[in-house]
């Protein structure tokens, strides 16, 4: 999939991206850079992007749970993403279903080395941005989970794109803690459905720079 899109991506001027990239939005660079570039140069009103918050306020309720102050910046959302009325009964609902399933699974009983973490990983000549939501010890070296409020993928090509933002964070916690690659795991925990999802395989850090360079038209480069 990664030389389809890199063929389908050939040809023609590729859009100025900016330099810091969150790795959330990786996926939709690779995607759609067009779309993505334009949205960051003209950003339009839209709707109240509510998921955006309840994901938010479960994710500061994990963080003040284990009582580990994170120090990650609101880096991940565009600038019409934010909502500020207040919480809807439905919403508060959807939160509490939220907790419920994050206590009846494998991670409420552990402790995480850190929660809400934010490593700027060099690639591509970019800075990506990635925010850890939890890292826990292993056996074999550390696993990071991403919390996820919104729906699970819904096939295998979904799933391969949004893969894009685990192999960012292993690489990532991998250079910054100077540990090995292969002792990096990473996993989503989707949990509305209290499903975990980890991918077959993750992409190698060649693959994550070709992939970006293809959006943006340059020359592969670390």
């Amino acid at each position: 999939m990664l030389a389809e899109r890199a063929e389908r991506l050939a040809g023609g001027e590729r859009p100025a991206l900016p330099a810091r990239i969150p790795a959330s939005r990786f996926k939709d660079i690779v995607s759609a850079p067009d779309a993505v570039s334009a949205q960051l140069r003209r950003p339009m009103p839209e709707r109240p992007y509510r998921q955006t918050r309840l994901g938010t306020t479960f994710h500061s309720w994990v963080e003040n749970r284990f009582g580990i102050q994170g120090g990650a910046e609101a880096v991940d959302t565009f600038p019409d993403e934010f909502d500020d009325s207040g919480p809807t009964s439905v919403e508060q609902e959807r939160l509490d279903a939220l907790i419920e399933t994050f206590e009846r699974s494998e991670w409420a009983d552990r402790r995480p080395e850190a929660v809400e973490i934010e490593i700027h990983l060099q690639l591509a000549g970019h800075v990506v941005v990635c925010k850890l939501d939890a890292v826990y010890a292993t056996e074999d070296g550390v696993q990071i989970v991403d919390w996820k409020t919104g729906r699970a993928p819904r096939d295998a090509a979904d799933l391969e794109l949004k893969q894009f933002q685990l192999a960012l964070y292993r690489l990532a916690y991998s250079r910054w803690r100077g540990v090995p690659l292969e002792s990096v795991d990473a996993v989503f925990f989707f949990v509305a459905d209290d499903l975990v999802l980890r991918p077959e395989r993750f992409y190698s850090e060649r693959e994550l720079a070709e992939s970006l360079s293809s959006a943006t038209g340059a020359s592969p480069r670390p």
